[in-house]
């Protein structure tokens, strides 16, 4: 693990490892960090390196962190952070009994699986016309839509769009990121995966996409909520958190 790392723990029980999106960072997690989950788990939750430059070194930190102690954890990632989570599993080398994967952006398999590169190109247009807060602001509006980024608090919206040199570094990473769909037939490890409601339809495509390529999955929409969902809907996304954690290191323990 990277010298530096921050992270913060919450509660006692079993681990669930929190990893955050673009445009944030551990704070993303405060509700489900101050909520009853840490009556039944121990929530980890750390700040991304901005100078790791790949999906699978943000993944050698997860990985990391996970190794720590020897019993199986359950993984969350929300947005670029389900990506980190999906390389996890794929690897297969962590003690993993379940992962969370909360609207991945990844293309989806099949014909539309051409990344967007040239948002890059538009993301470095937009700061050279505008500064880096109004290309972060275009990312936002891009992932959330322009309502949701709305009815963000401004304190949130303007720390997230001050973030635009991870934002930019996270695209770089996951353009260049092969998702593998045809490797994860194999995985084993049960995973949820979580879209909202109210979200961009290319993210159901791509939920879609890997329920049907995975070899333990399950798929559930939140009403009411967007891309944010465990902001958006926290009561939702914490009963489903808990009851999934509870299923899958339930199954592990001795019977």
């Amino acid at each position: 693990m990277s010298p530096g790392l921050h992270v913060v723990r919450a509660g006692n029980g079993p681990r669930i490892l929190l990893i955050h999106g673009s445009a944030a960072d551990h704070t993303t997690w405060a509700i489900a960090l101050a909520s009853a989950l840490r009556d039944q788990f121990t929530l980890i939750a750390h700040d991304r390196r901005a100078d790791a430059s790949t999906i699978e070194a943000h993944a050698d930190d997860a990985a990391a962190l996970l190794a720590a102690a020897p019993d199986p954890a359950v993984v969350v990632g929300s947005s670029l952070g389900a990506v980190v989570a999906l390389d996890l599993i794929r690897r297969g080398t962590a003690p993993i009994a379940g992962a969370i994967l909360i609207e991945p952006p990844l293309s989806p398999p099949g014909p539309e699986r051409a990344v967007r590169a040239h948002f890059v190109a538009d993301f470095d247009r937009r700061v050279a016309e505008a500064g880096g807060p109004a290309a972060g602001e275009m990312f936002l509006r891009m992932v959330l839509g322009d309502a949701a980024l709305e009815r963000m608090p401004v304190a949130f919206r303007t720390a997230a769009t001050m973030k635009f040199a991870e934002i930019r570094a996270d695209c770089v990473a996951l353009f260049a990121y092969q998702p593998r769909y045809d490797e994860l037939a194999a995985v084993a490890t049960p995973v949820l995966l979580l879209g909202g409601e109210r979200s961009a339809p290319w993210y159901r495509r791509t939920l879609e996409g890997l329920q049907a390529a995975l070899g333990n999955a399950r798929l559930e929409i939140v009403p009411a909520a967007g891309h944010m969902l465990h902001a958006e809907a926290p009561r939702r996304f914490h009963a489903l958190v808990a009851g999934f954690a509870s299923s899958v290191l339930g199954e592990l323990a001795p019977g």
